[in-house]
């Protein structure tokens, strides 16, 4: 027994308790006096002792004198101590089991999706509470760039409120985020304190008159863009290909648009004013009427239509579309003047 003081319970016993556990074992029974003059114990060690031993269920009391010890023999011991112990491993096997199943049997499903979502071009997605969610994990999950297009002039305030949350969070990890508005975005305080809160954090930001329509794009792999006729439906494209046609686009926008400009700018605002003007002027000439034009260029109705007249009423024009037919002959001639001079020089 000495020999195995390291192994199984015996390395959960003292050496007091080897020798009481040796010493009973030699006899049917044995009261405590004669089993601590038998292992040569201490009454403090005696007492440790037949504890621990009762503990391991490898002593009991006698049934018929409960002042007597008797030792019980180790294996029947071990069925008792460690039956609990066993039953309890054996019910946490069974429940890593169940749930290694469950798990594996979801996997299809996993692999089914994968798949799905490797060979889907476009999806649809006709709740505006799914667009925004998925925004918001596309959001999350971005790790380069970030571009975004939003024409449509003042963003509504609920809105940008709630986008500061996901975008604060990508531009804190160090996202590129580029954004687009149009020209009247900048006479709106919200859009302008949103623009500027943005700017602090490294984004950039520009405007134009006219440009592509909104999308978002991120990590030049997924691209979110708005569903013609209904600001609450979204296309989410996958494609590689169309991505990349999508990116394009909004590189050449990006080329065309001003940077934009914290507080009052005079050469700017002309030349904004300039800019809108023309793309007015063009809209008109395609047979745009005073509301889509204000659609396409984020500006009320009414502002449309004071723009129109000072254009009508500055080129001395008697219908919309002969003043696109002047504008057309002002911009050929500023042209041709332009490359005499070339020429000449």
């Amino acid at each position: 027994m000495e020999d195995n003081e390291e192994h199984g319970p015996a390395a959960e016993l003292t050496p007091a308790g080897m020798r009481l556990y040796r010493f009973a074992a030699g006899l049917p029974s044995c009261t405590p006096e004669e089993a601590a003059a038998g292992a040569a114990l201490t009454g403090e060690e005696l007492d440790a002792a037949v504890r621990r031993l009762e503990e391991l269920r490898l002593l009991r009391r006698d049934a018929d004198d409960p002042e007597r010890l008797v030792a019980v023999s180790p294996q029947f011991a071990a069925g008792q101590a460690l039956g609990p112990l066993e039953r309890r491993i054996r019910e946490q096997t069974e429940d890593v089991e169940r749930m290694r199943a469950a798990f594996v049997g979801l996997t299809p499903y996993y692999e089914a999706g994968q798949e799905r979502q490797q060979s889907k071009a476009v999806e649809l997605l006709t709740d505006l509470g799914d667009v925004r969610r998925l925004i918001d994990e596309l959001a999350d999950s971005c790790r380069t760039e970030a571009l975004h297009v939003q024409p449509g002039g003042a963003r509504d305030p609920e809105a940008l409120a709630k986008a500061r949350g996901s975008m604060g969070r990508m531009l804190a990890r160090g996202v590129s985020s580029r954004t687009i508005y149009q020209h009247p975005a900048r006479y709106s305080p919200h859009t302008v304190e949103f623009a500027e809160w943005m700017m602090e954090r490294g984004a950039e930001v520009r405007t134009l008159a006219d440009g592509p329509d909104r999308m978002l794009i991120y990590d030049r792999k997924t691209a979110v863009v708005s569903v013609q006729g209904n600001s609450a439906h979204a296309l989410v494209v996958y494609e590689p290909n169309l991505v990349a046609f999508m990116v394009a686009s909004f590189e050449t926008a990006w080329r065309a648009a001003d940077p934009f400009p914290v507080g009052f700018d005079r050469e700017w605002a002309k030349q904004v004013s300039d800019d809108l003007r023309h793309s007015i002027v063009r809209l008109l000439t395609e047979g745009l009427d005073d509301k889509a034009i204000s659609r396409r260029l984020g500006m009320s109705v009414r502002t449309v239509q004071r723009h129109v007249s000072e254009i009508m009423r500055t080129l001395e024009a008697r219908s919309r579309f002969q003043s696109g037919y002047l504008v057309g002959l002002e911009e050929a001639g500023a042209s041709a003047r332009a490359a005499a001079v070339v020429t000449t020089a």
